[in-house]
């Protein structure tokens, strides 16, 4: 018998855009031009991409962000009701220009390039309802609407849930709000960006002295590593013919979430979300490309039996 998975919930706080994607040969350079395969418009942003990933899991989530009242906001809405996503329109409605973002895919490898407007209209800490917050078992961050996030974040440690952190890029007041996040999750890249150095222990040692009791460091195709205070674990990336890579960090996190709620180790925890990025990226898309966790089973148990 399949064992039952516990009722988890999981709050979301962050950007949410539509995404223009269009697929290309090649990326072109500067001042050159490619012609677009084909082109769709859907729903991402790096909380509400994790979140569907878990509504698939069967936890159930909701969102915070911010929209516009215009057509975009009302696709960002649909999307949302699709996922079956908890939100509050009265809320994450705004009078301004909901975000948007143009993404570049190559055909032949996934790589991406992206330009984003991700909106003018943080959160604010009292649009937040801090006390539902009691009813979750965790909080999911981008690091965006920091002075909310940071709110947010001291109110679910106080309820005694978790909170993860999804940074993709420098944040304001980041020390600050990493005294209150229990696990970060960010690229490679960043290391360098917040540090100014390429050693990534080194760099997760000084993101973990902030207050993380963990960080996982994406590597790309080449996996991922995972730090605490006193172990270091890497998981090689697992080898598929990518067609779309936009999306692999947010659907890493999600996976990484799941499996911190459900007490797994560290181990476990990392080879669960490169299979799930793995599989997300041979398909196009933030939505239709989110792997089912029988997906994920199935993938890591052929892997074992095949090694």
């Amino acid at each position: 018998m399949t064992p039952t998975i516990p009722p988890f919930k999981v709050f979301g706080l962050g950007t949410v855009v539509v995404d223009h994607q269009v697929v290309l040969e090649s990326l072109p350079e500067a001042d050159t031009k490619g012609e677009v395969i084909e082109d769709r418009h859907q729903v991402g942003g790096p909380v509400p991409t994790a979140l569907s990933l878990l509504q698939r899991f069967g936890v159930r989530t909701a969102f915070q962000g911010k929209w516009g009242d215009d057509p975009f906001g009302r696709m960002i809405e649909v999307d949302l009701d699709l996922q079956s996503i908890e939100f509050d329109q009265r809320t994450c409605r705004s009078a301004t220009r909901s975000g948007f973002a143009h993404v570049w895919v190559e055909e032949k490898t996934g790589r991406r390039s992206i330009a984003a407007y991700r909106g003018s209209h943080p959160v604010e800490p009292h649009e937040l309802r801090l006390d539902q917050l009691k009813d979750f078992d965790a909080l999911h961050l981008d690091g965006w609407s920091t002075t909310a996030a940071m709110a947010a974040a001291e109110s679910m440690k106080r309820f005694g849930g978790k909170v993860f952190l999804d940074l993709g890029s420098p944040k304001p007041q980041l020390e600050q709000l990493l005294a209150h996040v229990d696990a970060v999750n960010c690229p490679e890249r960043l290391i360098h960006r917040l540090f100014a150095i390429d050693d990534l222990e080194e760099g997760a040692k000084r993101l973990l002295a902030m207050g993380p009791s963990e960080i996982t460091i994406t590597l790309g195709e080449s996996g991922a590593v995972h730090f605490a205070k006193e172990t270091v674990i890497r998981h090689a990336g697992f080898p598929v013919d990518a067609v779309d890579t936009n999306g692999a960090g947010d659907v890493f996190s999600g996976a990484i979430v799941y499996g911190s709620l459900l007490g797994w180790d560290a181990e476990r925890k990392l080879a669960f979300a490169c299979a799930a990025a793995a599989l997300k990226c041979q398909k196009l898309g933030n939505r239709e490309a989110l792997p089912m966790l029988s997906e994920i089973e199935t993938f890591l148990s052929e892997v074992t039996s095949n090694a």
